[in-house]
This record gives structure tokens, C-alpha cells and sequence, in this order.
């Protein structure tokens, strides 16, 4: 079962302050956005992460944000018309079905402040798994697992070590750990490429 956070929260998600210690660029820069064609932004929410991630993908790029919450959906259409970005797609995923997304068409995934939220582990990152393309990448950007002025209380986070268990056993493999800001890990693993 997945978690939901509160979509009437959504604003809180978009204050300016967050720029201090969650800064988009510094996260995005462990994607290679510039020579990707497709990224998964899954938990979008609002689109903290989707729409920078959009206006730095090649001509023809596209943005899955993918989210459980059609008011969270709402929320990134209205602010990706007032941006003019268009090359990101909403996606509403129901909380155990397969996600709308097509198989192997993503070379890299974001999931930032979600997987604390996530059980049973092993079906999303599957899912993961589905939608990215051999070689791809996966960026999991979460919560130190250690009480900061952010974020979820401390007995909600996920220890670092514990999504890397999960993710290699799911097939994937940890190409190391990045720096995304004093309040969060973040850890790259890639898809292994078709034998």
C-alpha cells in the first residue's frame, strides 16, 4: 500500500525555501537530462522536480510525472501552462496496478521524498524496472534516516542501506551514492543492459 501525502498540501511542496536544501538543479544534474529523450518523475506531486527536469530535455523530450493524486496532477497542469512547458504528460497510477507508462521508454527514473511512503517495495521497484530501458538510470532521492528541520518524522524515513538491498535485489545495480542536499541521500543504480 502506498501513502498518500496530503495533495491539500501541495503549496508547501512548492515554497521557495526549499531552493536551500532541495535544489532541483543540484539533484537533476546526476541524470544526464541533456541526451535523455524520456524521464519518470514518479511522485511528482506538483512538479518540483518534472518541470526543470522538462525544460532541460533535448527538442522532443518528454516528462512521465507520475502520480497517484489527480489533485497533484492538477496542480503541475495548471503550473506547466503557466511556464509554457509542454512536454510533460500526467500520469495517474493507481496504488498496486501497473503504471500507464510504456515499457522500456524511459532512460532514467526520479524518485524524490516518495519511497519512504512505499510498500511493498518489490512491486514499485518492479514497475521501475518495467518502464526503464536497459542501461537506464534510477536516482532515489529520500530522507536521512535521522531527525532534520524537514521532511517526515525520523521513524518514517528508509535507511539509505536498506534501498540498496531492495533495488539490487531487484535487479538493478548501485553505481553510488550523490550528493543532493543536507537533508536527503541520494543513491544512482542503473538497469542492467539486455545480455
Amino acid at each position: 500500500m502506498v501513502h498518500r501525502f496530503d495533495p491539500q498540501r501541495a503549496e508547501r511542496l512548492l515554497d521557495e525555501r526549499r531552493y536551500s536544501w532541495h535544489d532541483p538543479a543540484q539533484v537533476l544534474r546526476y541524470l544526464d537530462l541533456d541526451r535523455c529523450t524520456a524521464l519518470a518523475d514518479v511522485g511528482c506531486g506538483p512538479g518540483w522536480f518534472a518541470l526543470p527536469a522538462a525544460k532541460r530535455l533535448p527538442p522532443g523530450g518528454v516528462v512521465y510525472g507520475i502520480d497517484i493524486s489527480e489533485e497533484m496532477l492538477e496542480h503541475l497542469r495548471r503550473r506547466a501552462r503557466a511556464q509554457g512547458v509542454d512536454n510533460v504528460v500526467p500520469v495517474l497510477a493507481e496504488e498496486e496496478d501497473e503504471w500507464p507508462v510504456p515499457t522500456e521508454s524511459c532512460e532514467a527514473v526520479l524518485i524524490a521524498d516518495v519511497y519512504h511512503e512505499v510498500d511493498p517495495a518489490s512491486m514499485f521497484i518492479g514497475e521501475v524496472k518495467r518502464i526503464l530501458r536497459p542501461g537506464g538510470v534510477c536516482l532515489v532521492v529520500d530522507w536521512k534516516p535521522e531527525p532534520t528541520p524537514e521532511g517526515p518524522p525520523a521513524d518514517h524515513r528508509v535507511d539509505p542501506d536498506d534501498v540498496i538491498a531492495e533495488f539490487t535485489a531487484g535487479g538493478f545495480q548501485f553505481v553510488g551514492p550523490c550528493d543532493v542536499g543536507p537533508y536527503s541521500y541520494g543513491l544512482k543504480f542503473a538497469k542492467p543492459p539486455h545480455p
